[in-house]
Parts: C-alpha cells; sequence; structure tokens
C-alpha cells in the first residue's frame, strides 16, 4: 500500500462500519440509509462533558474519534470512574428507549472525540429502512444485558481468586486446555476489579500450579484445586 493512501482520511462511513451496529452492511447500504435520515455530527475537546449524568438519553451517541471515560456521581457529589471507552463504540444503546431513558452516568472526553448523533425518532426510521440494523441493535443490547447478568453472578464470590476460579472452569467445561475468549480489560470490568488485579489472581494460580497460561492459552494443571478455589 502507497504512503498517499495509508496517510487517507478514513471516511464517515468506514468509521461506522467497524461497529457492530453496522456489522454486514455495505458502503452503499448505510451510506443510502445515512442519507434518508437527520442525524448530527458533534465535536468536543479534551475534558469536555458530553453528556451529564441524569440527562434524557433520546438519541443514539456513536463515537467515531477519540476517547471517552464514564463516571458515576454519587449524593454527595463523589465521583466513581466506571470505564473508558475507545472509538469506534455506541454509547448508552440500552437506555435509549427505556422506560427510564436518561444516561446513568457523565460522559467526558478523555481526548477530542467526535460524534455522530443520531435522534431516537430517525433511528426509529432507519431501523424501518434496513432491518440488518436493528436486528444488530437487538442483538448489541441482548449481549450487554447478558454481561451484566453475568458481572452481577461474579459478584456473589468474595475473592477475586474464586471469581477467576469460576470463570476458568466454566471456560474449560470438559476440556483442560482452552484459549480465553476475554481479554484482561474485559474480565477487569466483569469481576468489577481494576485490570492489574487480574494479572495478579492469573499469576497466582500460575505460581500455585493450578494453571498454565501463555499468550491467551490456558492448561488446567489442577481440576481439583480450582474447583476448590470456586467455593473458597
Amino acid at each position: 500500500m502507497s504512503p498517499l493512501l495509508q496517510q487517507r482520511k478514513i471516511s464517515m462511513e468506514e468509521q461506522l462500519l467497524q461497529i457492530p451496529l453496522f456489522n454486514g452492511l455495505t458502503d452503499h447500504e448505510l451510506e443510502k440509509g445515512l442519507s434518508k435520515i437527520v442525524f448530527q455530527r458533534r465535536s468536543f475537546v479534551s475534558g469536555a462533558l458530553v453528556v451529564s449524568q441524569g440527562e434524557e438519553c433520546n438519541r443514539l451517541m456513536i463515537l467515531v474519534e477519540g476517547s471517552v471515560k464514564t463516571e458515576m456521581s454519587g449524593p454527595t457529589g463523589k465521583s466513581l470512574k466506571i470505564e473508558d471507552l475507545e472509538a469506534p463504540n455506541v454509547l448508552a444503546s440500552a437506555f435509549i428507549f427505556g422506560r427510564k431513558n436518561q444516561f446513568p452516568v457523565n460522559i467526558i472526553a478523555n481526548t477530542d472525540v467526535k460524534f455522530v448523533v443520531i435522534p431516537r425518532p430517525e433511528l426509529l426510521k432507519l431501523f424501518q429502512l434496513n432491518t440488518q440494523i436493528l436486528q444488530n441493535f437487538l442483538s448489541m443490547i441482548s449481549s450487554r444485558a447478558q454481561f451484566l447478568s453475568e458481572k452481577l453472578r461474579f459478584h456473589s464470590f468474595k475473592s477475586l481468586k474464586a471469581k477467576l476460579g469460576f470463570y476458568l472452569v466454566n471456560e474449560a467445561q470438559q476440556n483442560n486446555s482452552f484459549k480465553l475468549k476475554h481479554s484482561q480489560n474485559e474480565l477487569a470490568e466483569l469481576f468489577g476489579v481494576a485490570r492489574p488485579s487480574v494479572g495478579r489472581a492469573f499469576l497466582q494460580l500460575q505460581e500455585e500450579q493450578i494453571i498454565d497460561i501463555r499468550y491467551k492459552q490456558v492448561e488446567i494443571l489442577d481440576r481439583k484445586r480450582l474447583n476448590e478455589i470456586c467455593n473458597e
């Protein structure tokens, strides 16, 4: 590929096609759909408050460039950071059609960011124009609901080691060797802990010769001990 092609600016359609919401669509199909609805392009500088917690969630916000963080404010005004989100990404998709359709968090720009913003009535129109987009949207929010359900289940375990043990037992099923489906960042979100803590928990299991892990390939060395850890 020539340097000129490598440096060319990626079009908005190309950015959007990287998002699960538009899986299975061609450039032409996406461009055709967007041409029939009204949407906005919005930009925010680094550090700007993009959305306030409790604000009405009446539009779909698609992050196409940059990074944002989400924070939840408590009654005392103290903020708790929830996660960082990198483009391309869709924000708060599960809340736009909810009974209580409010943004659950503050969204703050980590860097200069750009969004495509689709009002709710226009999003419904887009679903009618292309049922593949509707199917993708339903799949996205269903997957998120399943992920949150799993997260709640892991909170029933007292220790991170027990959470990780339970996760590995379920992933392995009857196999002693398998490849992890989740990154350590994703596991940290699932378990509700910091990423370095997940790394340390893996290392502890490895030092105790319960598992061996190389990159994402896991080998269970002592299944009996791993099962016992789940009950600790």
